[in-house]
């Protein structure tokens, strides 16, 4: 699948022989370009878009397809992912035609360190600027092959940090030149500080009409934007999951509707379940910085106590986005278990049939069920349900690596953030993060207390939509002639659960403490 995916988005996007070839005796003039990268698809909030447009040259913009966001994670990630992406990407392509840019955002497909010279080249490029990568250690090294790229062809390359709400290096600085990794010492130094810099305004349109050079007519793109079907994908397949469109727009009218109606919502369980106004695909692929989300709805906590206490949270989110980010980027190989010296390797089971019914939501647990078909179908899930899946399929009752489980959200979250969820999944698995009390999730108590009527189960696991409530937790328990009246014959219709989640939860704890009692031991003796 990957191969063929990788061919079929060349076969849209030209590679660098395929690239517009400029007519003899024509000399390109000096260009700045700017690079949108994976995590930065906005004009808003973004330094590296605005410097820019302020060198006075001619301005290019260029979106790279990198065959990395394929990734090795069972083909790359799902249609729902790319079908965001390409509608952020289109949003983008329309804010660039009009006044005062007037250009088009080009769209190529390779691996940026072999594009980059060839593009400096072609358009006779003396600047360029992109958003910094945070997404990981080994990521921070490739920009900085870029740079000595740049250096190589004269080409003045100004990455900037715009991601999160505080730059990396203002954090490890103060705090005498370390890397906090608790998230209380974290806190800490954020505390001295002080609070995050205002998003930055882009400058007005007739200052931008004063530097950039007169335009002339709007050249076509080197490169299109493909589309699913170009990219091997069935396009019905993403239709009915339109639940979030992707894009800047999109995303700042979300903004403000998102603050309404969290504080409506803010005591109604069922409601965050099935809610459809997350911001978190948009701050995954920049279409939001988190400074912007910070700085509008603190506005909202002048206005009410509901609205405090949606800032007070929303912050909280944005300060441990922004501790995932600092310890991911700054952590050799942090996404895996080997190599990662703050993951504790914990002696996981490989069991492939029950990796298999939990990855397809058929483990006979209704609310882990609902979960998981909520993740493939819509590409989000409540911050909560979360934790139950991944504490089920981990140190909860399946003991399976939370490499497969964090993998699994790589393909089908629309707000997958690599550090983010890393931190996550070695918390809630008990391989980093925690602390000394280890919680545990039934997952049929955990369900009744967020979906007591089971209205979220039936709107994911519709072979139960007919069970009266009373078993909608526990189908397994219901008499036959119920199961009959309902439609659903569990063990036919519906799996028996995979575990007895009493006998399994208890072998697991006892893992747990019996490996956590040996590290306590090794630490006090050291």
């Amino acid at each position: 699948m990957e191969m063929e995916l990788q061919q079929q988005q060349q076969q849209q996007c030209p590679s660098l022989d395929q690239m517009a070839v400029f007519s003899p005796g024509t000399s390109e003039p000096p260009t700045s370009l700017h690079w949108f990268r994976l995590d930065a698809l906005r004009l808003h909030d973004n330094p590296a878009f605005t410097k820019a447009v302020s060198y006075g040259m001619r301005f290019r913009a260029v979106f790279i397809i990198d065959p990395w966001f394929n990734g090795n994670y069972s083909g790359g990630p799902s249609v729902n992912v790319w079908r965001f992406l390409l509608e952020s990407l289109h949003d983008l392509d329309f804010q660039l035609q009009k006044v005062p840019f007037n250009t088009r955002l080009n769209v190529v497909v390779g691996h940026p360190l072999l594009l980059l010279p060839q593009i400096f080249q072609k358009w006779n490029v003396k600047a360029l600027t992109f958003q910094a990568s945070q997404t990981s250690y080994e990521s921070m090294h490739h920009d900085s092959i870029v740079k000595m790229i740049g250096k190589d062809h004269q080409v003045d390359v100004n990455p900037f940090f715009s991601n999160t709400l505080y730059h990396p290096m203002e954090v490890i600085s103060a705090n005498d030149g370390q890397v906090p990794i608790t998230y209380k010492h974290f806190r800490q130094v954020i505390q001295r500080i002080g609070k995050p810099q205002e998003p930055l305004h882009l400058p007005a349109t007739s200052s931008i009409l004063n530097t950039l050079p007169p335009s002339g007519e709007i050249e076509p793109p080197l490169g299109s934007i493909p589309t699913l079907q170009e990219l091997g994908f069935d396009a019905s397949k993403a239709l009915y999951t339109n639940s979030w469109a992707g894009g800047e727009t999109e995303a700042l009218c979300r903004l403000f509707r998102y603050g309404m109606s969290r504080i409506e919502s803010m005591h109604d369980p069922t409601r965050w379940l099935l809610s459809k106004d997350a911001l978190s695909p948009y701050l995954r692929f920049g279409c939001l910085s988190a400074r912007q989300v910070f700085s509008q709805l603190q506005q909202f906590a002048s206005v009410s106590t509901r609205g405090q206490q949606l800032f007070k949270q929303t912050a909280k989110n944005l300060l441990l986005r922004d501790f995932a980010y600092l310890v991911g980027s700054t952590t050799p190989k942090f996404d895996v278990m080997e190599g990662n010296h703050l993951c504790i390797q914990l002696p996981w089971d490989t069991n492939q049939e029950f990796l298999s019914s939990w990855q397809e939501g058929r483990t006979g647990y209704p609310w882990i069920d609902a979960i998981v078909r909520q993740c493939r179908k819509d590409g989000w899930a409540h911050f909560m349900a979360r934790q139950s899946i991944a504490v089920f399929l981990t140190r909860g009752y399946l003991w399976i690596s939370w490499v497969l489980g964090k993998d699994f959200f790589h393909k089908y979250m629309l707000d997958f953030e690599l550090p983010v969820s890393t931190v996550c999944w070695m918390q809630s698995s008990c391989s980093g993060f925690f602390c000394n009390q280890v919680e545990s999730f039934d997952p049929c108590l955990i369900g009744k207390k967020m979906d007591m009527n089971g209205m979220f189960i039936k709107s994911y696991v519709p072979e139960l939509a007919k069970y009266p409530s009373e078993y909608i937790h526990y189908p397994w328990k219901a008499p036959h002639y119920v199961q009959q009246q309902a439609g659903c014959i569990i063990g036919t219709d519906y799996p028996k659960p995979i575990v007895d989640v009493c006998e399994q939860g208890q072998l697991c704890c006892k893992r747990i403490q019996s490996i956590m009692s040996s590290l306590h031991k090794v630490f006090n003796e050291s």
